[in-house]
């Protein structure tokens, strides 16, 4: 309209708006600034640029930067701009580009004056910040305007910006700009950018195209300006805003490859070190930009070889070196970002190609994939894969260890130290512990020192020590031990030169034997590595060793070679006319207690001991022996009973005089002096607490109480034995993980030092003590059967008290309880109890779920009925009486007649136990009917030793028996304990019950006991002739031992040449297009890519809500409409979500609702299609029979049509319940229906994957016209 203006009436109009302008308000008057803009002079070849220009120019110049920072409000005032082509161009040269010249000048100066306090300095330095900043970003949205806008655009352009990345506080606009107009190099492509040209001027390196009737820029954009701005930035610029720089990287380089250009960056090392760092931190997207720059850049023209120490690219080898890092991408990508654990495992082969020495990708590429592998930020199963299948292989080829040093100091030893791998691979057998990462990892070190160059190897050595100093504290203590250990091993294994180490590195070697953390056997065997590397320091070191750090550590290690341990005899002070003990007690008051204090103690200890030994306890008064006791204790009390001071402690305090003197003060009741038994429980109870966390102290515990009992019995009803051994039996002590790794230090000390054994330290192992106690409950004074009694009821309480239904694990329970059980009811059950003990066994057996303590109630029911027959007449009564509701209880009725009957010698029970195992034979309950399948050959082979007529004579029995036996499963081995054949007599040994069979099937027990303990404990009592009770139970024949062959840690995944290659399995799902920015208006930004809205509403399971969810979130729809938000936390949806609510407009919408809602997308251009099966349905994908269109753009424009089975472009796709589908009020307003082709005779598919074929042919239709392709 104003065209039809004459000139008068345009510059009234512009004096109008200019003045609305001029307006004071918070931002721009938008409708104004248009119309000044159409307003504004013409510029042609006859015209210049006029004063409004310049008047314009100065007021947006001065008005951009205060304006509000509101991302659609700054594209209309770009687009705006760009309305005016002259004008634009104008404003952008003139006024845009020097104000942001001047802020590149002052904030460049200002870098170097961070810390100044002048105001104006600061004022003028916040000014330029500001306007950078806003004409930044208005340069950014200006490059997202439609390719048809003409752009303020040269050839410098892209040099211009390129300047601005780096500096403080305008890095980011400056890097969003760039991205901005690469952007519209990309869309642009095909007819080239237009741009914004006054008509009095065209530069050479535009071009007019008639058909565009514009300017079009004829000059490429990209040049070196960004490598060389690039590599002048500082590594925090990389950090701070890492994802943008990459990311315009990315396009940089798309564009150079897009226009042939050869880019003189990529034969600089310090381009592929920064993209090496890229790879090895950083989130996703930084990860694969750098991934897609490093193809890019090798498919580039290349005028010479790419030759640095990480990236080598030769001329006439660049299509398979491109190739390498095609699989190297993958790989990546599968390993680092998808980290899928069977895909990881599917992949090593290839890997192991990728690192090989004949491998195109460099060993600095290769170790940066295993680094960001190795990255803590990478679950632990990832790590693992890669870790142990990296040691394993580099094992095997040790080629490949001098091109490896650095990664495996930076990259490898930060994973490889970690305390769960350690702990998590520690396998503890009787004879050997072996941690099995540690030695792996022992031998990898090894593998490294012993193949590397010399230099390398030195350096090796002295990067790892100095690891291990730079770690501190945060390093697991015993891993330090492995790497001496690999280090000390790979020096002994250099075949071709002997390293010397130089006499500078002692001090190294030195500073790290000084750590401390370690307990005593590890700790001896931490300075024996040290020593042993010291030994490798070249002889010329005098000075050094004369430090006190090397004499101390020599010091340290000669004792332990040559120091055995000291018998410790302390000779008291000879007092005239005193007793032993008194002379004691005279020498701690004559010495204060120093007699008693220090390495003194355990002297002291083993000197009473012997003066025991040879001592009469009626001539021993008890106020004395109280007084010495007493005095220990205190000492050991203040020492917070150390090891040295508590592993002496039981053998005296519970010595068996000590014992019979208490015994005597108890029946004299003389406790005015000290009560010995108050001062023996609390020792007693202490050290069993103790016990529990220190495992040494267990054995020399047990052994001291059992020798004390079988000393003198009665002891048992005066100190706490009930309480001991039911909180030994309740709460078994187990060593702890910390303990075990003491026990392999011990093995690997004792081969440089035979003597210093694990016993030497700290004794008898943990299984000694369970051969003390439970030897203790098998000859169990007689005259104390009553403790016994109790314990046995104690035990018993809590199983019969079980109220079903109960877990079938419970902490509470323990198979020692029950074993100790077995024990105690052979011979503390009275025969006017009998019933009473069968009725709580039996009650227990009946809710008891676990068959391993079902095995053992079995066990000790048929044991009360072997023990007393006659009450076996109970098992038929109870098998008559029971009816088949109670499965379980049958069963083991059952098999305990099995088990009683071959010791009852009665024909007449056998006949009965077989009349009723008929029809368990075939009851429709497994339970019975496969323990009456197992127990009917038993009793039937009873009665065949026996010649039992009326049973062996019996058709209908041996029919049965036969075909019993006919069947596979009859024949085979056990495959659980309720196959297991249990004899309840010949069984019952030691061995039987602490080393059965019964123990190994179905989830393995732990074997706290073996059989050579308790044969070495019997020698030890004949060896010091020492008069036990008959024990009770048979010790049984040593079962047969089968040693288990450790498997190697590291993932077994050698490439082999004559395998095709393999596909491997990728997730994260991008390509390069994936990776480029996308352009337009801010509000098109967070739009999702497909037109599909999803209602879900009328489903009501969580599970398929959130496999829908799943679905619209991979697909892009825009939304997806559920009944309940609340559902979004259900377990269920969260289990096939995979979090893509996090991803997904996801909105409330009552099932009442839709019909409504439907209606209103409707009125906004929606149309609605229900995914049902319904009479006039077409078939999804079906253009439909009647169908004349010849175009795809015909077939959509009538929504209405019935017989379509194609989906709009623009559509609600509704969804049905999973048993009603789509009510009829909500089929009232669709515009169709579809349903999904089968072929099957199940007609009806899952709602989730119904959704998911429907959501995917919208994708196979419209994915051309989404995509823009």
């Amino acid at each position: 309209m104003d065209h039809y203006l004459d000139p008068a009436s345009r510059a009234k109009a512009f004096e109008h708006n200019w003045a609305r302008l001029h307006a004071p308000s918070s931002r721009l008057d938008l409708d104004a600034l248009a119309l000044c803009l159409r307003l504004l002079p013409t510029v042609d070849a006859e015209n210049d640029y006029q004063p409004q220009h310049q008047a314009l120019g100065r007021l947006l110049l001065s008005r951009i930067p205060e304006e509000p920072h509101d991302s659609e409000h700054l594209f209309v005032l770009a687009e705006l701009c760009h309305s005016n082509e002259a004008f634009v161009h104008f404003f952008v040269e003139e006024y845009i580009k020097p104000c942001l010249n001047a802020a590149l000048v002052q904030l460049s100066k200002s870098t170097t004056l961070q810390e100044t306090s002048d105001e104006d300095v600061i004022t003028s330095r916040e000014d330029h910040v500001r306007n950078a900043v806003a004409f930044l970003n208005l340069l950014k949205y200006s490059y997202w305007l439609p390719p048809k806008t003409k752009h303020a655009i040269d050839p410098t352009s892209l040099g211009f910006l390129v300047r601005f990345v780096g500096i403080d506080r305008i890095n980011e606009p400056a890097l969003d700009a760039l991205s901005a107009l690469l952007s519209l190099l990309v869309q642009n492509q095909q007819t080239g950018i237009l741009v914004a040209c006054p008509k009095n001027h065209a530069p050479l390196w535009l071009q007019y195209d008639h058909a565009l009737q514009s300017h079009v820029l004829n000059h490429p954009l990209v040049d070196q300006s960004w490598w060389n701005r690039l590599k002048t930035l500082r590594t925090t610029d990389f950090t701070a805003a890492s994802d943008k720089i990459y990311k315009v990287w990315y396009q940089w380089i798309v564009q150079a490859s897009r226009t042939k250009t050869e880019l003189v960056g990529v034969y600089d090392c310090l381009y592929w070190e920064t993209l090496r760092a890229g790879l090895l931190v950083g989130y996703a997207d930084q990860r694969k930009y750098c991934l897609a720059i490093i193809r890019l850049s090798l498919h580039l023209p290349h005028t010479q070889d790419i030759r640095t120490p990480v990236m080598v690219s030769i001329a006439d080898d660049s299509k398979v070196v491109y190739k390498a890092y095609e699989q190297y991408a993958t790989l990546f990508e599968t390993i680092v970002l998808d980290r899928y654990s069977n895909q990881v495992q599917a992949c090593l082969p290839e890997l192991a190609t990728l690192i090989d020495t004949d491998s195109k990708v460099t060993p600095a590429m290769a170790t940066t994939l295993l680094a960001a592998a190795l990255n803590p930020r990478v679950q632990d199963n990832i790590r693992k894969i890669i870790g142990n299948w990296y040691m394993g292989y580099l094992i095997k080829h040790r080629e490949l260890a001098p091109n490896h040093i650095e990664f495996v100091v930076k990259g490898f030893l930060p994973w490889a130290t970690q305390g769960s791998l350690f702990t998590s691979t520690l396998t503890a057998t009787r004879t050997t512990t072996v941690c099995i990462h540690g030695a792996t990892l022992a031998e990898f070190i090894a593998m490294f020192v012993a193949n590397s160059p010399d230099m390398l190897c030195r350096s090796l050595i002295l990067e790892i020590l100095q690891f291990v100093l730079d770690a501190g504290g945060r390093l697991f203590q015993y891993s330090i031990l492995y790497l001496l250990e690999g280090l000390n091993k790979g020096l002994a294994l250099r075949t071709t030169t002997h390293i010397s180490l130089e006499p500078a590195d002692l001090d190294l070697i030195l500073r790290v034997s000084r750590l401390t953390g370690l307990p005593e056997i590890a700790g001896d065997l931490y300075g024996l590595y040290c020593k042993q590397l010291c030994d490798y320091v070249s002889q010329d070191t005098s000075a050094q060793k004369e430090t006190a750090s090397y004499k101390s550590l020599y010091t340290k290690i000669l004792h332990l070679e040559t120091h055995p341990l000291a018998s410790g005899q302390l000779t008291p002070c000879a007092v005239d006319g005193l007793p032993p003990l008194q002379s004691f007690l005279q020498q701690l008051y004559d010495t204060k207690h120093c007699s008693i204090q220090g390495d003194s103690y355990a002297s002291a200890c083993k000197t009473l001991i012997q003066t025991l030994d040879r001592a009469d306890a009626t001539l021993i008064k008890s106020h004395d022996m109280y007084a010495v006791l007493d005095a220990l204790w205190e000492e050991a009390d203040r020492r917070e009973f150390s090891r040295s001071v508590a592993v002496n402690m039981p053998a005296l305090f519970f010595h068996p005089v000590c014992i019979k003197i208490c015994i005597l003060q108890d029946a004299a009741q003389s406790e005015s002096d000290g009560s010995l038994t108050v001062l023996l429980t609390r020792a007693m109870e202490c050290l069993q607490r103790l016990s529990e966390s220190r495992p040494y102290l267990l054995s020399v515990l047990a052994m001291s109480l059992r020798k004390a009992v079988f000393s003198s019995p009665s002891i048992t009803s005066i100190l706490p034995f009930e309480e001991y051994i039911l909180r030994f039996v309740n709460h078994p002590p187990t060593v702890k993980t910390e303990f075990l790794f003491e026990v392999a230090a011990a093995e690997k000390l004792q081969k440089f030092v035979p003597h210093r054994d694990y016993a030497f330290y700290y004794g008898q192992r943990e299984w000694h003590a369970y051969a003390a106690v439970l030897d203790l409950l098998c000859r169990f004074p007689e005259d104390q059967s009553k403790v016994a009694k109790r314990i046995l009821d104690h035990l018993l309480e809590p199983w019969k008290e079980q109220k079903a239904p109960i877990p079938i694990i419970s902490k509470w329970k323990d198979v020692l309880q029950l074993q100790a059980m077995l024990l105690l009811t052979d011979f503390c059950i009275p025969d006017t109890q009998v019933d009473m003990y069968l009725d709580a066994f039996t009650r227990a057996l009946v809710v008891e779920q676990w068959p391993r303590y079902r095995f053992l109630l079995e066990w000790i029911v048929a044991r009360i009925y072997y023990r007393f027959p006659s009450k076996a007449i109970r098992i038929l009564n109870d098998l008559e009486k029971l009816d088949e509701g109670s499965p379980i209880h049958v069963a083991s009725l059952v098999k305990v007649a099995a088990l009683v009957a071959p010791y009852l010698d009665s024909e007449n029970f056998a006949l009965n136990v077989l009349i009723r195992l008929i029809p368990f034979s075939a009851s429709p309950k497994v339970h019975i009917r496969h323990e009456a399948h197992w127990c009917f050959p038993i009793v039937f082979d009873l009665a065949t030793s026996n010649d039992w007529k009326s049973i062996t004579g019996n058709p209908a029995f041996v029919a049965l028996d036969k075909h019993i036996r006919g069947m596979d499963k009859f024949g085979a081995p056990a495959w659980s304990i309720r196959t297991l054949k249990l004899d309840s007599v010949k069984d019952f040994t030691l061995t039987g019950i602490f080393q059965g069979q019964y123990l190994s099937i179905e989830t393995p027990e732990q074997k706290r006991v073996a059989h050579e303990d308790f044969v070495e404990l019997q020698d030890k009592e004949k060896t010091l002739q020492t008069n036990l009770p008959l024990t009770r139970i048979a010790l049984g024949w040593s079962p047969t031992l089968t040693v288990a062959t450790l498997q190697d840690p590291e993932t077994q995944a050698s490439p082999q040449s004559s395998l095709a290659p393999t596909f491997l399995q990728t997730k994260s799902g991008f390509d390069f297009a994936s990776l480029y920015p996308h352009s337009g208006p801010p509000h098109v930004k967070s739009q999702r890519p497909a037109s599909v809205i999803l209602i879900a509403s009328l489903i009501d399971n969580p599970t398929n809500l959130g496999g829908l969810s799943r679905i619209s979130e991979s697909f892009g729809l825009e939304a997806l409409y559920i009944d309940d938000l609340k559902k979004l936390g259900h377990k269920d949806f969260k289990a096939t979500s995979v979090t893509s609510e996090k991803h997904l407009p996801i909105h409330e919408l009552k099932a009442y609702g839709v019909p409504n809602f439907l209606l209103e997308m409707k009125r906004k251009g929606y149309a609605v299609v229900g995914i049902e099966q319904t009479d006039r349905s077409g078939m999804l994908g079906d253009e439909g029979k009647d169908s004349d269109a010849d175009t795809k753009d015909a077939i959509y424009t009538t929504g209405s049509r019935k017989d379509s089975g194609t989906l709009p472009q623009k559509c609600v796709l509704v969804l049905g319940s999973e048993k009603g589908g789509i009510t009829a009020e909500v089929l009232a307003v669709v515009d169709r229906c579809v349903e999904i082709r089968t072929v099957g005779v199940t007609r009806s598919l899952n709602v989730q994957t119904a959704g998911g074929i429907a959501v995917y042919e919208w994708w196979r239709l419209w994915h051309d016209d989404v995509l823009g392709i």
